[in-house]
């Protein structure tokens, strides 16, 4: 469970990272909403939003030796987290992340950061499709660790394959799969807000075409 659900909504309103209009997804699909933990790009931005997760591991007791974020947004969410989870919960873990090309030379390999070995924890900012996170757990998987849990800020709550990503992943991979929030949340909020009721017919027939159970 996590209890800071409405409060991180807010967060995201407040600092547009999520905004109701009309946008159009990298897929070409329209979009009633967006949600971009990209703007979160300085200092106290960054803070927030890491600390939201931190609460989230520390408040459901994740065990994992190390954490990793897949490039490119999990590189900025893997370190500051790791950060966030020593000064706010005083429990120091390393994390990694990988490289989009492989470097032959120096620190050679397609990781940067802590040995992979052990059991992960994966950090992302949304799961859509999934691939990207089903890409780091074959990754970690090759280098003959383990991923145990899957955190995202948000769960689109969109079809994988055939059914929702995230309930895909968790069959697929028997991993524990996690959100701060997903799209139902986001629906109940604005229906609990009357500024924000102008959205939901909106919504709901997005959820309606695009979501899955």
């Amino acid at each position: 469970m996590f209890n800071r659900k409405q409060e991180f909504i807010e967060f995201t309103l407040h600092e547009e990272i999520l905004k109701f209009g009309n946008f159009t997804l990298k897929s070409g699909r329209k979009s009633p909403y967006f949600f971009n933990t990209g703007l979160c790009n300085n200092g106290r931005l960054l803070n927030d939003l890491s600390s939201f997760y931190s609460d989230y591991i520390s408040t459901n007791g994740l065990k994992f030796d190390f954490i990793f974020g897949p490039a490119y947004k999990g590189i900025t969410l893997c370190s500051s987290i790791c950060h966030s989870l020593y000064r706010n919960h005083s429990m120091s873990k390393p994390f990694a992340f990988n490289r989009k090309e492989v470097k032959n030379h120096g620190d050679m390999g397609k990781f940067v950061g802590c040995p992979i070995h052990g059991t992960s924890l994966i950090v992302d900012d949304v799961i859509s499709s999934g691939s990207s996170i089903i890409e780091s757990i074959d990754m970690i998987l090759e280098s003959k660790a383990q991923c145990i849990d899957v955190l995202v800020a948000f769960d689109r709550m969109e079809i994988g394959e055939s059914r929702a990503a995230s309930k895909e992943l968790i069959e697929k991979y028997k991993i524990n799969f996690h959100s701060l929030i997903t799209l139902h949340d986001i629906s109940m909020f604005i229906k609990s807000k009357q500024e924000y009721k102008h959205h939901v017919q909106a919504m709901d027939s997005y959820i309606l075409e695009h979501g899955a159970d």
